[in-house]
């Protein structure tokens, strides 16, 4: 499983993940943090992305369901003030952009700012089963306080019944669409071909 980071960590030991995705508004990581305050604002965003790379969005309703229609959108990244609507995800599910779920903005709340994200989360999860919308969960760590191990991570999720398989899955394509010469799609790969075939 990958972790999705929002920042370079300077040291960053075993966490028990397979690897780490740094989704940045600066370049320099192998994503790209969008945040747009308007439809119009992402669009014009959008088009200045001339490098290959992961590219996440963040902003208002308004905001995430433009995204989900962007071709060149992968993921509809997770903070505090994120709201998805039914159809949202629903549209998500049919474009193939991934909704990620975070850790950390539990971690920066408390009291009932937190029970709501709660609440919030069981029921997009329970959105995200229905209409089987591709999905990843990750710290979304923005520094160092934030990293937690994949253990955590899963069991977390795992308690408001995310199906961590599919998480997985989810993020490993995500990865190899970009980073993975070998990969075309699912079910698709280019495989190695050997020259030692005997013809006897």
């Amino acid at each position: 499983m990958y972790d999705f980071l929002r920042f370079l960590p300077e040291n960053l030991s075993d966490l028990g993940f397979k690897s780490y995705v740094f989704m940045l508004e600066k370049p320099g990581g192998c994503g790209i943090v969008i945040k747009a305050d308007s439809p119009r604002e992402l669009r014009k965003k959008l088009r200045n992305v001339k490098r290959r790379a992961i590219v996440g969005v963040v902003g208002k309703e308004a905001v995430c369901r433009e995204a989900v229609m962007r071709r060149r959108v992968d993921v509809i990244l997770d903070w505090e003030d994120r709201e998805l609507d039914y159809a949202t995800l629903k549209l998500a599910a049919e474009k193939d952009v991934a909704i990620e779920l975070g850790l950390s903005k539990f971690l920066r709340t408390e009291g009932y700012k937190r029970m709501h994200l709660f609440e919030k989360l069981r029921k997009e999860i329970m959105v995200i089963k229905k209409f089987d919308v591709p999905f990843i969960v990750t710290t979304a760590a923005e520094n160092q306080w934030e990293l937690r191990t994949r253990k955590q991570v899963e069991n977390f999720f795992k308690f408001f019944d995310a199906e961590i398989s599919k998480a997985r899955h989810y993020a490993e394509r995500l990865v190899r669409r970009y980073f993975d010469d070998r990969y075309i799609m699912d079910g698709f790969e280019i495989e190695s071909f050997s020259n030692s075939v005997d013809i006897n």
